[in-house]
């Protein structure tokens, strides 16, 4: 037994042995050990320096060593990845990524920025002078203020020249916000009883007056300095949205006409624009025009069915010229796409228009759809793109621009229980630009 078993066991070492002694038929090995790779690349600045808005921001690192080809840099903020848009062997141009995921927190300020080049082996880092990494800071371009939600809904808003935001919400109460410091606020009661639960157009008017509106014939005022409204004016017909020109004159559309009404609340007859089968949501004066948008509901072809028109003030009385098409919207979201709920104007004369969310309904089941809540109409080209779509969702139901570089919008959802839809809230967004004048508040 003892031979058998030892046979067996010279017999196994012999086959192993001539195995692994036989020649293989592998492919040379890619390693190569002389290959020492590109070039690591080089940080040497980063533009702006210290700190960027997450996922809008735009930087540049400059540096050595970079790959042309855009796709064969990897910029690195933490463990998200930027987005290379334009690339040279000395400068990267890159949108950040979105890199908060807490709620709460309005930035970061302990980013490591760190570059991976196609064939360089090593990383290059944003170095100090000193050689240690340089902690970078993102921060939200986009934040919730004000403390809204659905307990207590905003419908419209406005600010003033000193930055104070002016909210109206179904509580029926006016709450005046003013910044305390970068991401806090005061917040305090205006008007206490603005005697309707839905309001439509809010402006900060001449004399620090504050004037409503409610898609009725009327328009109410606040006296300055806050208390009990007051009516100021009864039109012809419904009104949704107001503002002033340099004159003082307000301007008030809604339903049928635009209406002109002096600083005594006197509505002027020649100051009617004509715009049947029109409903209007958003007005904004600007450039010696009324802006208005909303929709067509007649039936000439001619008429866009969801639009921007405009008419020029003649004289100081609020004469208005004829209807003017600024932008057929439908040639942008088609004709079941979603409708403009506002407008507004920034220093160079490109329109904001805010839009309304979309949704997609299974039997019982509505499906939220993000889309561009906001979008900018260039003015001198008549090129539209997307505001801010990484980091702002639909819909934005009220805009105002600050007289600082902030826009605050209401973000007032149709069905609250839609399966992903946001949560109720005012926006305030920032912006590396001023607004146009608005000049109620300035009067």
């Amino acid at each position: 037994m003892k031979r058998i078993l030892l046979l067996s066991i010279i017999v196994s070492l012999t086959v192993l042995i001539n195995m692994t002694g036989c020649d293989t038929d592998y492919p040379p090995s890619p390693w190569n050990p002389d290959d020492t790779g590109n070039p690591s690349p080089i940080v040497t600045s980063v533009t702006p320096p210290d700190t960027s808005f997450e996922g809008v921001g735009i930087i540049q690192i400059a540096g050595q060593y970079f790959s042309s080809v855009p796709t064969e840099n990897a910029v690195f903020f933490n463990a998200k990845r930027g987005t290379v848009l334009e690339a040279t062997p000395t400068l990267l141009i890159i949108q950040n990524p979105v890199v908060i995921d807490i709620p709460t927190q309005n930035y970061v300020d302990s980013i490591d920025i760190k570059i991976a080049v196609n064939r360089a082996y090593e990383f290059g880092n944003y170095l100090k002078t000193d050689g240690n990494m340089y902690p970078y800071r993102l921060k939200r371009a986009a934040i919730e203020y004000g403390n809204y939600d659905a307990s207590d809904k905003p419908h419209a808003l406005d600010c003033d020249s000193t930055g104070a935001l002016y909210v109206v919400s179904e509580s029926k109460i006016i709450y005046k916000i003013v910044p305390n410091g970068a991401y806090d606020f005061i917040k305090t009661s205006y008007c206490p009883n603005t005697g309707f639960s839905i309001i439509t157009g809010l402006k900060m008017g001449p004399g620090g007056r504050l004037f409503y509106t409610r898609k009725e014939k009327s328009i109410y005022v606040v006296p300055a300095g806050g208390g009990a409204k007051s009516e100021f004016v009864k039109v012809k017909s419904k009104v949704t949205d107001i503002d002033f020109d340099q004159n003082g004159t307000l301007f008030a559309a809604g339903t049928d006409s635009i209406y002109a009404v002096n600083t005594t609340g006197t509505p002027n007859s020649k100051g009617v624009a004509e715009y049947k089968d029109f409903a209007i949501v958003s007005t904004r004066v600007y450039d010696n025009h009324v802006y208005v948008a909303g929709t067509y509901k007649g039936t000439d072809l001619l008429i866009a069915k969801k639009g921007i028109w405009r008419n020029e003030i003649l004289d100081q009385d609020g004469t208005l010229g004829s209807r003017e098409e600024v932008y057929d919207w439908t040639d942008y979201v088609g004709d079941n796409g979603p409708d403009i709920l506002s407008i507004t104007f920034d220093e160079d004369g490109d329109i904001y228009i805010s839009a309304k969310e979309t949704y997609v309904f299974s039997g019982e089941t509505s499906t939220y759809v993000k889309t561009a809540a906001i979008s900018i109409l260039h003015m001198d080209t008549q090129d539209i793109e997307p505001f801010y779509h990484q980091v702002l969702s639909p819909p934005a139901t009220y805009m105002s621009w600050s007289d600082q570089n902030y826009i605050y919008l209401v973000r007032l959802t149709e069905i609250e229980t839609a399966t992903g839809a946001p949560t109720i809230r005012i926006i305030r967004a920032q912006v590396d630009k001023h607004g146009a004048p608005y000049y109620g508040r300035q009067l």
